[in-house]
């Protein structure tokens, strides 16, 4: 059976239905802490800006590398949700939207605390769709220069 993140939204055209299934795997890799799983949807050649140093990877390698120092860190069982997911397809070249979270299950965590917003361009190399950038945000107030989280999906809409 398909997880609930698949299932919850279904695409009429092919391209977003593959790019929703990239995305899919790649959640399932980050609940099963697998980095390979996580750097498999990655172009070579992908592009991350993140929410924590170093800030930007480059590269698959470095991709996999920042997961497998970053998994440690999170809860020992959890679920990743997101919400408001849409994709955007224009020939071979993809973008999607959304914000992202993880739910620990069976205990409290730090790491679950607020929702992210992520931006991922996707574009098919060799037939298949690849990750090629990420942006993971978390939005801060400028005048004090805090980050000011979000708990709670309606006060970021």
């Amino acid at each position: 059976m398909k997880s609930p993140r698949t299932m919850k939204q279904t695409a009429a055209d092919p391209a977003e239905a593959e790019i929703r299934a990239v995305m899919g795997a790649w959640s399932e890799a980050l609940e099963a802490r697998d980095p390979d799983g996580l750097a498999a949807g990655c172009a070579s050649d992908v592009r991350l800006f993140d929410v924590k140093p170093p800030y930007e990877i480059r590269g698959r390698k470095q991709y996999r590398a920042m997961w497998q120092e970053c998994l440690p860190y999170f809860p020992e069982k959890f679920r990743s949700e997101r919400s408001g997911l849409e994709i955007a397809v224009s020939g071979d070249v993809a973008f999607a939207h959304c914000m992202h979270r993880i739910v620990p299950i069976g205990e409290e965590h730090p790491a679950a605390a607020m929702w992210m917003r992520v931006t991922a361009c996707f574009r098919r190399i060799g037939g298949q769709w690849q990750a090629v950038h990420e942006h993971v945000s978390i939005p801060f107030d400028p005048t004090t220069g805090q980050v000011v989280p979000i708990t709670k999906l309606d006060a970021a809409r």
